[in-house]
């Protein structure tokens, strides 16, 4: 079944200028990997839509399994109220298939855990697994327990813990940062978000960070997506795809277009790199839904 993380992204921090994940349990950043995402973003359903507390989640718990020289971990187990395990939850990253070879995995954890409840997840897809009877049972709904029972608050502040709104926005650029996370990001977005990391891109553009993808002609892509920097500000960061071939990139600064800057936006393509003013090319105004911008933004960058 779909997953409950799919409406859901993993937290950030800056640090040293690196953007790293936070995971506001352990109170502690890790290096960007996509397990470790996932398991965040499980999180983040748990607590702010399953209504679990914190207090009752943690997180590579050591169990000692028989022939095992050392001790394996697990993701996440969630605890009852009178903190007995309660769901134990095993995250792939989202291009590992769920497979046999993961529930025997999760199975022979579950031996020394005895949770009643378990997930496999790899943010994408969820299986769910009921142990209360003699025998592990494949579940083709999520169990009653786990369902959403709050409405996820998606302010600005939202946004800026999840690395995509600078906390220092310029005033002027704000409410079209927050429309425009809704429009990319949010529930009723057309497409499923994907993470992209650009091997070899410069680090300065922060591009590493999950895009929504326009669909434009067939042959020609968008990926579109807002990010914040490590000195709290917001970018605008598009890339075009013709044909399967990423041809040329583009970095806007939105606080430098908000004040006016006229080096406000870089411009990566066959032609090389330069600075444009976005205001002048396509006559980019916080008036104008993201959506609106999307066409003129692939024209631009096909001519670029």
């Amino acid at each position: 079944m779909q997953s409950v993380a799919q409406n859901h992204f993993p937290q950030y921090v800056f640090r040293d200028g690196t953007k790293l994940l936070w995971n506001p349990i352990l109170k502690k950043s890790f290096v960007d990997r996509p397990e470790e995402r996932v398991r965040l973003q499980i999180v983040d359903y748990l607590i702010l839509e399953a209504g679990f507390s914190a207090s009752r989640i943690s997180f590579e718990s050591p169990v000692n399994l028989p022939r095992d020289k050392s001790a394996s971990r697990t993701d996440i187990i969630c605890f009852d109220k009178d903190f007995k395990p309660f769901l134990l939850v095993e995250c792939k990253a989202p291009e590992i298939a769920l497979n046999e070879k993961a529930s025997v995995q999760i199975a022979r954890y579950n031996q020394k855990v005895e949770a009643p409840y378990l997930l496999i997840t790899n943010g994408l897809e969820d299986l769910w697994f009921d142990t209360q009877s003699d025998s592990v049972s494949s579940l083709p709904h999520i169990p009653e327990k786990f369902n959403a029972r709050s409405t996820v608050k998606r302010d600005f502040e939202y946004w800026n813990k999840r690395g995509f709104a600078g906390n220092k926005t310029h005033p002027a650029a704000r409410k079209w940062v927050l429309e425009s996370c809704e429009f990319l990001y949010g529930a009723e977005r057309n497409s499923l978000p994907k993470y992209f990391k650009f091997e070899g891109s410069p680090k300065e553009l922060l591009l590493p960070n999950y895009y929504s993808i326009f669909d434009l002609d067939g042959s020609v892509k968008l990926a579109v997506s807002l990010t914040s920097t490590p000195f709290g500000s917001t970018k605008l960061n598009c890339v075009l795809n013709k044909r399967g071939e990423n041809t040329a990139l583009l970095s806007s600064s939105l606080d430098l277009l908000a004040s006016g800057d006229s080096k406000n936006t870089t411009i990566q393509s066959g032609a090389g790199t330069f600075n444009v003013d976005l205001h002048k090319e396509i006559a980019f105004d916080f008036e104008q839904s993201v959506s609106s911008l999307i066409s003129q933004l692939s024209d631009f960058l096909t001519k670029s």
